[in-house]
């Protein structure tokens, strides 16, 4: 096969492929959002506790649990412990309350998060509050409309893991900067 022809097939399927990819939401987390600063810094030893849901959702916390975890997972600068004596902070939620106004097809969600230090006790995220909304189609079958609620649910706890994922890679540039700074003085 000539090389013309060839060249032609691999542009036709990465035309193909990569639209199929990002339709799927793929993403390659850990380069989503890296931030300059923190590079050949220690990762961050994190536990998360599984989220507490004052809801009547069933396995709303796992959903949500699960979507901030890949987040925080897809960077090489987090590492994710099993048990909290692993892990230099600890991230704590909560599920407040779930709204949902299926007359109008709007799904709210309520959350509360902290982040604390816990080789100073130091709390580094005062306990935080984000609603988060989303719209869903609702249509005369009941079984669709539970469907597409879910996917909004799904959406939400995806948009809060990212926003997670944003505060830690600040996060991270702070504490980096700090102790350069601490480390400077030393050596002055």
């Amino acid at each position: 096969m000539p090389t013309a022809s060839k060249t032609f097939i691999s542009t036709i399927a990465v035309l193909i492929i990569v639209p199929i990819f990002a339709a799927c939401g793929y993403r390659p987390l850990s380069k989503s959002y890296e931030l300059p600063g923190i590079k050949g810094s220690e990762p961050l030893a994190v536990y998360m506790p599984m989220w507490a849901n004052a809801t009547n959702e069933f396995g709303l916390e796992t959903n949500v649990y699960n979507k901030v975890a890949d987040w925080l997972q897809g960077s090489e600068h987090i590492l994710l412990k099993k048990k909290a004596s692993e892990a230099e902070y600890v991230l704590t939620g909560t599920i407040s309350s779930l709204d949902l106004t299926s007359s109008r097809g709007t799904v709210r969600l309520t959350v509360r998060y902290s982040l604390e230090n816990q080789n100073t006790g130091k709390t580094v995220w005062p306990e935080t509050s984000n609603t988060f909304s989303k719209s869903y189609l609702i249509t005369e079958d009941a079984f669709t409309t539970s469907s597409e609620r879910q996917k909004a649910l799904a959406e939400i706890s995806d948009d809060l893991g990212e926003k997670i994922y944003i505060r830690f890679m600040n996060t991270m540039v702070e504490i980096s900067k700090t102790q350069n700074d601490q480390t400077n003085k030393i050596s002055q």
